[in-house]
């Protein structure tokens, strides 16, 4: 009887034991102190702001920007078909208060390239922080990447049919645009094929820009601006 006593006794203590435990949970640390706090991130647009679908404002807002060349602002105009010879692009590469834009100045008829700008939003305004105004340029966004295709012509070479191809990437370190990847490809060659080029050591200089108002027309019509696109950040 001494004997199922003791016995009864221990497989109480061990059941209360498994209870305490959580039934042969492990018991860490975590559990005894309760869920870490998770912070909240808002998250960030990836939807293009109005100006990028509205190229007159987009070139008002370059000509309004005394860091570009006077020859592109002089020479932006419409077309004989009343649009502007320009192409946008817009995604998250600086990480600014809103969508970043590049925005692409092109000639009428042939389409060529003239000049390539970031914009990068600051307290609702645009500020140019990259610059490339050679023949040939043309911008994108490529995966949070910036990169920029220079079209290479011989002196000879139609504009439909350039020499080669210069890619750059850039991505934006600190204050400023950083080239991370350089290729050229030679349409000559009998296998055209992107290859390795050395890469730019130093950061690219950034424009000497003022924040530029975008100056949207009003939804209502009746003129004024819109509110700058705040991009959901």
């Amino acid at each position: 009887m001494r004997r199922i006593a003791s016995l009864t006794a221990a497989s109480a203590l061990t059941c209360a034991c498994v209870v305490v435990a959580g039934c042969g949970s492990s018991v860490t640390g975590a559990r005894r102190e309760g869920p870490a706090p998770t912070e909240t991130v808002k998250p960030r647009s990836t939807t293009a702001p109005a100006i990028a679908a509205n190229p007159a404002a987009l070139a008002t807002m370059i000509r309004k920007d005394s860091s570009v060349s006077a020859d592109v602002r002089e020479d932006l105009t419409p077309c004989d078909d009343d649009d502007y010879p320009m192409d946008t692009d817009a995604g998250d590469l600086t990480a600014g208060d809103g969508p970043d834009l590049v925005v692409n100045v092109m000639t009428c008829g042939d389409g060529l390239g003239v000049a390539s700008y970031v914009y990068r939003m600051v307290d609702g305004k645009y500020q140019n922080v990259f610059a490339d105004e050679h023949t040939g340029v043309y911008g994108t966004v490529d995966s949070g990447k910036l990169q920029v295709i220079h079209e290479v012509y011989r002196s000879d070479d139609p504009v439909a049919y350039p020499t080669g191809e210069e890619s750059a990437t850039y991505v934006w370190r600190g204050n400023q645009f950083v080239q991370v990847a350089r290729t050229y490809q030679d349409y000559g060659a009998k296998t055209p094929t992107a290859s390795p080029e050395p890469l730019a050591t130093d950061p690219v200089p950034v424009p000497d820009a003022t924040p530029v108002d975008p100056d949207l027309p009003s939804a209502t019509g009746t003129g004024g601006t819109a509110a700058a696109p705040s991009g959901g950040r």
